[in-house]
């Protein structure tokens, strides 16, 4: 260690804050918070990997200086976290990646007349921004319902304009107010902007109180085409959120963020559900970069205080639901919220009940968004959601993603050979199949055939930097399997999992001590693993046969 990184951890106080670390080249390379900072910082350079992350592994040789900033208490130290990090983007801090897929609706509140538009960018630009939409059927809803509810203009025209124009089909249908004829004042128009503003915004309930109170005035003052326009437009808010009946809450004022997490190695996606007044107003999607591979809760706490930190304090919610939880940050992050909103704001971890079923809703959404950022957005099937289930019942730490298999196959000893089936995501890769000629060990000595295999298999990914699975399936029982982390362990690869299936109760085996489970027939992670283990001896067989024949 540095002469004078050692000086500066002698002088680190024992108080809250945030610390910054810096390369060589004086970049900030990553921000953190602390409610110590002399016990935490010092952490990274204790020779261990207290704080749960990669940090000593691959930070320290990149951190020449450290900064720090002394803050009051954690909540404060959490909030200029979330800014700094903002500000300067360190590497290796969890980042969000820009993303163009999902769709907004835009806004034009720039434009003399507005409109609502659909865009994949969002710009600076003083124009309002709803979304993205990964719902893509409620965003046309409510492309639709803006126009005829409120009767905004369609067109691309651009305003002022130097003479009327004559009125487009809209127009006719009650679909527009025609202001390219000026049919309508810019008073009068801007106010219609405010009510779809207000229902883009998930105001719906207070938005038509007021059209019933305006209503029920112009009825009383014999207006009574008015009070019919503002009855038709009642009529058609509430019919096109009855058709959102699946995605309505129980309770009438919930206002409610349920926020899930799926990541994969260096990949994160959150999702964000928002409720609001009853109903589902929206949901928020992100694509993290987590660089030193954080479990879930360390990214959350990492991320979501930058989150809301942006949001408008009457746009927060009352209660957040998650399915982790933030173990020691939690109070300074419920502060922090306190501070936001001006009163607190639960966290809960839902066991039972509506939220729990939000809860699943979202993870399926995080879910789905994992799986096409791994695949280049691959259709979202049962094969994909196997993985996450695969992952859940084997306990790995990541979605295994990348699944290699291997068998063995002779006949009676004679012409040994091995096969090795590659799936990605779920699905056969077939360029990725390899056959074996097992050229050292004695035909019938399946043990040493497979260490043969596997030492030839992981010398070829080394040499040709390829890339490892995330899973290693063998056919066979426990004493294959010791052999195969065996070779794992030569190779100082045991970070990859490695299983077996054994046939005749398709038992899984593990290495070690961990006892082997056995999985229902129905389970789709079972089928999963019977469907790749049967294609690497379908292989195996069909290049044993032909080599037989040839002989």
């Amino acid at each position: 260690m540095l002469e004078g990184l050692q000086n500066r951890l002698q002088s680190l106080p024992a108080k809250p804050g945030v610390y910054q670390m810096k390369n060589f080249q004086g970049e900030i390379i990553y921000i953190g918070k602390a409610k110590r900072l002399s016990k935490r910082v010092r952490s990274y350079f204790d020779g261990k990997e207290k704080a749960g992350h990669r940090a000593a592994s691959l930070m320290l040789p990149h951190i020449a200086d450290i900064e720090w900033i002394i803050t009051e208490n954690e909540a404060e130290a959490l909030i200029l976290e979330a800014n700094l990090i903002t500000k300067h983007r360190p590497y290796y801090n969890v980042r969000q990646k820009d993303d163009k897929h999902f769709p907004y609706l835009m806004l034009t509140t720039q434009e003399k007349f507005p409109r609502l538009k659909i865009t994949r960018h969002t710009q600076d630009d003083n124009n309002l921004y709803f979304g993205p939409f990964i719902n893509s059927r409620y965003m046309r809803l409510l492309l639709d319902l803006v126009p005829r509810v409120f009767r905004l203009r369609e067109c691309n025209l651009t305003f002022p304009i130097k003479k009327k124009i004559r009125p487009c089909l809209n127009f006719h249908i009650g679909r527009c107010c025609a202001p390219c004829d000026k049919m309508v004042s810019e008073e009068r128009y801007m106010k219609s902007v405010h009510g779809a503003r207000r229902l883009l915004e998930g105001k719906s309930n207070e938005l038509l109180e007021e059209m019933e109170n305006e209503m029920q005035n112009a009825s009383a003052e014999m207006r009574f085409e008015d009070a019919g326009k503002l009855r038709d437009q009642i009529h058609a808010v509430h019919s096109a959120f009855a058709k959102q009946e699946a995605d309505k809450a129980n309770e009438t004022d919930l206002n409610l963020d349920v926020i899930a997490i799926c990541r994969a190695k260096e990949i994160a996606t959150v999702v964000i559900i928002e409720y609001r007044n009853g109903i589902l107003y929206d949901r928020r999607h992100f694509y993290l970069e987590n660089p030193l591979q954080q479990e879930a809760p360390e990214i959350l706490s990492e991320f979501l205080p930058r989150w809301y930190l942006g949001i408008e304090k009457e746009n927060l919610p009352n209660e957040i639901v998650m399915e982790f939880s933030l173990g020691k940050e939690l109070d300074a992050f419920e502060a922090f919220l306190q501070q936001l909103k001006g009163r607190k704001i639960s966290v809960k971890i839902p066991m039972v009940g509506a939220k729990k079923g939000f809860l699943r809703i979202a993870n399926a959404n995080a879910e789905m968004l994992l799986v096409e950022s791994e695949t280049n957005r691959i259709k979202y099937d049962e094969m994909n959601r196997s993985i996450f289930e695969l992952q859940k019942e084997l306990n790995l730490k990541s979605p295994p993603f990348c699944i290699e298999c291997f068998d063995i196959s002779h006949l009676a000893g004679t012409e040994p050979v091995a096969s090795m089936v590659r799936f990605l995501n779920g699905h056969p890769s077939k360029s990725d199949y390899r056959k074996y000629i097992i050229k050292i060990a004695m035909g019938g000595d399946d043990y040493s055939s497979m260490r043969e295999v596997l030492t030839r298999r992981l010398t070829r990914l080394q040499k040709e930097n390829g890339n490892f699975p995330d899973l290693l399936v063998i056919d066979g029982g426990k004493g294959q399997v010791e052999v195969a982390y065996g070779v794992l362990r030569e190779f100082h690869l045991t970070s990859i999992p490695v299983i077996g299936l054994a046939k005749r109760l398709e038992e899984i085996v593990f290495p070690g001590e961990r006892q082997s489970i056995l999985l229902k027939r129905s389970n789709s992670a079972l089928q999963l693993l019977q469907r790749i283990r049967d294609e690497a001896h379908r292989f195996a067989v069909k290049f044993q046969r032909k080599r037989r024949k040839k002989a």
